[in-house]
């Protein structure tokens, strides 16, 4: 096998490890966003599920994190064997697609919900202390930007599986 081909496919194994580990710190830092905030003697206990597009971001990291770990068995198997199954085409080729695109709204969602209650909690809510609320917000850029790195990681991916995909068709 040419060394181009084992340096690619290095490459493309290194996207897919990248994938799993920014999937996987979307999760734990979602999973883990909670807070209780204190407000004129109130106490008000705010939770990642209490919000709809928190879910979704988490249900789209969930997702993608199945997919990206069965992908990366595939492209170890493929590495370690140096054959590649012809359905894996297809999946790397529609798979790559849909699963980024899950990625990408779901990482959308996280910073739009994100932006807008925290201008909300801000303006309507009388706070002892606005740290609770910083730091539960701030929980959300960091899960819905580590969401848009693992798309940037399946959307590279994508363009590689488009192009292996045509070479094999029409070769």
């Amino acid at each position: 096998m040419a060394p181009f081909l084992v340096s690619l496919r290095v490459v493309l194994l290194s996207l897919r490890v990248l994938t799993v580990a920014f999937l996987v710190i979307t999760v734990i830092i979602l999973s883990t966003n909670s807070v209780t905030i204190v407000s004129q003697g109130n106490s008000l206990k705010f939770h990642f599920k209490d919000v709809y597009a928190y879910r979704y971001m988490f249900s789209a990291a969930i997702i993608g994190l199945l997919y990206a770990v069965i992908q990366l068995f595939f492209s170890i198997s493929e590495l370690a064997t140096r054959t590649k199954n012809p359905f894996n085409y297809q999946l790397d080729f529609y798979g790559d697609k849909i699963i980024s695109y899950l990625v990408a709204t779901g990482s959308a969602a996280g910073f739009g919900v994100t932006k807008d209650l925290k201008d909300t909690f801000l303006a309507l809510v009388v706070l002892d202390s606005t740290d609770p609320v910083d730091k539960l917000f701030s929980r959300g850029y960091a899960s819905a930007s580590m969401l848009l790195f693992a798309f940037f990681c399946l959307a590279v991916l994508s363009v590689f599986s488009s192009h292996t995909i045509a070479k094999h068709q029409f070769s």
